[in-house]
C-alpha cells in the first residue's frame, strides 16, 4: 500500500517541480535495503535470543480467535499474525514478519515524503538514515506490536495531508482517510493526527476554505468506513476499547497531580532524550527551535509539537510510556532531513557521531553479552528466556487440560511455548481487564485438571479452594548464559476443578 503510493508519486514527480527523479542507484539501494532489513532482523532475533514479548504473545492469542476488534486494540495485527502463521506455521519469525515488512514501508514513506517535501534526493536519504538510527524506531520495528503499523499509517497520513493542502492533490484527501482508517484498525492514537490537523484548519482562512470543499469530507467518510469493524464491535461490547483508551488519554491517575508525578515527568523527558539519541536530539531541536517561515513547514512543525506537548502534559499528570509520543517525531525528522546539509561542519559532525553512537547502543542492547553486560540487567530482558523454562514446566506436569496464570502479561508466553495448544485463564485477584474476560471462562473446565504458572511463589487462596488438590512442582529458573537468573517460574498442578465465583476486574 505505502510503496505503491510512493511509486505513483515518484512517477508524477518526474514531470513536476517536486524534485529530481530517482536514479537507478537510488532504486537499487532502496530495494536492497528493503530486502536486507528483514534478514538482519531475523539474525538479531536469533543471535539475540529473543522470545516473544508479552504484547506479541497477547496478539498471537488474539490471532487464534479472530474477531472484528479486541479489548484494547484494533484487529489488524491479529489478522496479519493469523495470515502469516497460517501460511508458514507457528514460530517467532512468523509472528513478526509483517512487523519487519511494516518497518520497510515506514522507511520508504520517509524517503518519499522528505524527497518531495524538500525537492531533494539527499533529504530523502537523510530521512532514511534518521529512521534507521533513531533508537525510538528501529527496536520497535523488531517486534510485532501496533507501533510499527502506527508509524506507517501516521507517515502516510502526514504526507497525504501535506500533498492535499500544498500540492492541491484532491486524491490525497482520500489517501489521508485511508491511512487514518487503517491506522485505527491498529491503534486509536492515530486519531490525534486528524484532530490536531482539523483544529489547525479551523484556525486558518486557507484551512477553512479547504473544509468547504467535498474531498476532505470524502476522506473522513472513507476513514469511518475502513474503521467501521472496530466501531461496530465496540458498539456491541459497551465501547470497551474507548474505556481503555480513555484511561490512557484522559485520566490523571491515582496519584493526584503534577507534584506527585514530577518524578515520572522527569523520567519521561529523559527517556525521550535517549530515545531520539541525545546528540542528534540536540541538533534537531536547535535546528527546529524557531517557528518556520513557510506554511508547509509550519504545518509539520505545529502538528508534531502539538502531539508532543499533549504527551508532556499527560506525563505531568500520570505515567506515560516512552513509545507513546513516537509518532510526534516523524514530522520533525522530515523537517530535519532537509536541514542537515545546511548545518555547519561542526553540527554535522555532531549529528554523524550521534547516529553512530545510537547504532552502537542498539547493538549493545541487542547483544549485551558481547560487551560483558548480563542480560538480566540489559534492555529487552522481557523478551528473553521464556521458551525453555515453559517447556521444562510442561515436561514436569502430568497431563492437564488447561492453563492458569496471574494475568495476561504471562498468559501469552505460557500459551505460545506450551507444547500443546491449551486454553489459558488469568485468575489473579485485582487484575486489569483483558481480552480473556470476553472469551469463555473457567466454568467450562469443571471436573478437569489444570496447571497454574506464575513468576511468584504464591498460589492464590481462592484458586486452591476451587480444586480438590493443588500440588507444587519444582521451580524452574530462567538462567542466562552468564549463570544469573532472569526469572523463576513456579507452578502447581491442580486436580478436579469445582466451579467457583471469581471476582471481576474493575480497571481497564
Amino acid at each position: 500500500m505505502p510503496a505503491g503510493t510512493c511509486r505513483m508519486a515518484e512517477a508524477a514527480a518526474v514531470a513536476t517541480p517536486d524534485g529530481p527523479s530517482l536514479s537507478r542507484w537510488d532504486m537499487a539501494l532502496l530495494g536492497g535495503l528493503i530486502l536486507a532489513l528483514p534478514l538482519l532482523r531475523l539474525f538479531i532475533a536469533e543471535a539475540g535470543g529473543f522470545d516473544l514479548h508479552f504484547d506479541e504473545a497477547q496478539y498471537w492469542e488474539w490471532s487464534q480467535q479472530l474477531d472484528w476488534s479486541y479489548y484494547s486494540k484494533g484487529p489488524l495485527v491479529a489478522w496479519l499474525i493469523a495470515l502469516c502463521t497460517g501460511l508458514f506455521g507457528q514460530g517467532e519469525w512468523q509472528v513478526r514478519l509483517f512487523a519487519w515488512l511494516a518497518y520497510d514501508g515506514f522507511l520508504v514513506l520517509l524517503f518519499c515524503f522528505a524527497r518531495q517535501f524538500w525537492r531533494s534526493r539527499r533529504a530523502g536519504w537523510w530521512a532514511v538514515v534518521l529512521g534507521l538510527t533513531t533508537p525510538l524506531y528501529f527496536p520497535l520495528g523488531q517486534v510485532m506490536t501496533t507501533d510499527g503499523f502506527l508509524f506507517v499509517c501516521w507517515s502516510w497520513a502526514l504526507w497525504a495531508a501535506w500533498r492535499a493542502l500544498f500540492r492541491q492533490q484532491d486524491s490525497a484527501w482520500y489517501e489521508l482517510g485511508a491511512a487514518i482508517g487503517l491506522g485505527a484498525l491498529t491503534k486509536f492514537s492515530i486519531l490525534m493526527l486528524p484532530c490536531f490537523l482539523g483544529l489547525g484548519l479551523l484556525l486558518t482562512p486557507t484551512g477553512r476554505h479547504a473544509l468547504r470543499r467535498w474531498p476532505p469530507w470524502g476522506g473522513v467518510l472513507l476513514a469511518l468506513l475502513i474503521m467501521s469493524p472496530v466501531l461496530i464491535w465496540n458498539a456491541k461490547h459497551g465501547w470497551m476499547m474507548f474505556h481503555h483508551e480513555q484511561g490512557h488519554l484522559l485520566s490523571v491517575g491515582e496519584q493526584g497531580g503534577w507534584q506527585e508525578n514530577l518524578g515520572d515527568l522527569l523520567e519521561f523527558l529523559g527517556g525521550q532524550w535517549l530515545a531520539l539519541s541525545p546528540l542528534v536530539a540536540v541538533a534537531l531541536f536547535r535546528s527546529l527551535a524557531t517557528l518556520p517561515r513557510s506554511d508547509e513547514q509550519r504545518m509539520l512543525w505545529g502538528l508534531s509539537l502539538a502531539v508532543l506537548a499533549f504527551f508532556v502534559v499527560k506525563a505531568a499528570l500520570t505515567k506515560v510510556q516512552i513509545n507513546w509520543p513516537a509518532p510526534a517525531y516523524i514530522g520533525l525528522l522530515v523537517l530535519f532531513s532537509g536541514r542537515i546539509d545546511s548545518l555547519t561542519a561542526g553540527w554535522r559532525r555532531l549529528v554523524m557521531v550521534g547516529m553512530a553512537s545510537s547504532v552502537m547502543l542498539m547493538a549493545v542492547a541487542f547483544f549485551p553479552l558481547r560487551v560483558g553486560l548480563s542480560p538480566v540487567n540489559a534492555p529487552f530482558k522481557d523478551l528473553r528466556l521464556w521458551e525453555k523454562p515453559v517447556k521444562t514446566v510442561a515436561g514436569q506436569a502430568e497431563a492437564v487440560q488447561f492453563l492458569m496464570v496471574p494475568s495476561y502479561h504471562v498468559a501469552g508466553q505460557v500459551a505460545f511455548y506450551w507444547p500443546q495448544r491449551l486454553p489459558v485463564y488469568p485468575v489473579a485477584e485485582g487484575r486489569r481487564f483483558s481480552q480473556h474476560d470476553l472469551w469463555p471462562g473457567l466454568e467450562r473446565e469443571a471436573g478437569r485438571d489444570g496447571i497454574y504458572v506464575a513468576t511468584r511463589n504464591q498460589l492464590p487462596a481462592r484458586l486452591a479452594e476451587a480444586f480438590a488438590s493443588c500440588q507444587p512442582l519444582a521451580p524452574v529458573p530462567a538462567a542466562a548464559a552468564d549463570g544469573r537468573i532472569l526469572r523463576t517460574l513456579y507452578s502447581w498442578v491442580c486436580k478436579d476443578y469445582r466451579p467457583a465465583a471469581w471476582s471481576k476486574p474493575t480497571s481497564y
